[in-house]
């Protein structure tokens, strides 16, 4: 048996209640009041411009010229048509280009086509300020260097 000889220690302990239990299912009460709450959401108007298929289909499709430089043969292609002269590939060329402004010029090289040939091209557009240029390049496959 356990005796407290002092009354105002046994006073105290028995008059301080564990609050801890109650502050958990009061929080737990609080949370669950929160979450099922309905929160009014706002919302505000837009006007969104409406646009017709035409014009998406228009917006969509990019514009692209492919320069194609050959190996053997004609030296020069622009889509699927062939030029044997520089002068006459490079007038075709900036008519194609001042048509459509915002066309993107892609160069297309053969891999065995003589280095001049690009160069040559590389210089035409760099005169003619047309910026939008890529070179189109193939991986080789299958080879590995020992």
């Amino acid at each position: 048996m356990i005796r407290i000889h002092d009354i105002d220690e046994t006073n105290a302990s028995l008059s301080m209640a564990d609050l801890t239990p109650l502050l958990d299912v009061v929080f737990i009460v609080m949370v669950f009041l929160l979450f099922t709450a309905n929160a009014q959401t706002l919302s505000l108007p837009v006007n969104l411009p409406q646009a017709t298929q035409q014009e998406a289909s228009v917006t969509s499709a990019p514009k692209t010229l492919t320069v194609s430089i050959l190996e053997e043969g004609e030296p020069w292609a622009i889509g699927e048509q062939k030029f044997n002269q520089w002068e006459v590939f490079a007038t075709s060329l900036l008519e194609k280009v001042k048509q459509a402004p915002d066309t993107t010029v892609l160069i297309a090289g053969d891999k065995d086509a003589p280095l001049g040939n690009l160069v040559k091209l590389m210089m035409l557009l760099s005169q003619h300020k047309i910026e939008a240029a890529q070179v189109l390049m193939e991986q080789e496959s299958g080879r590995s260097k020992s």
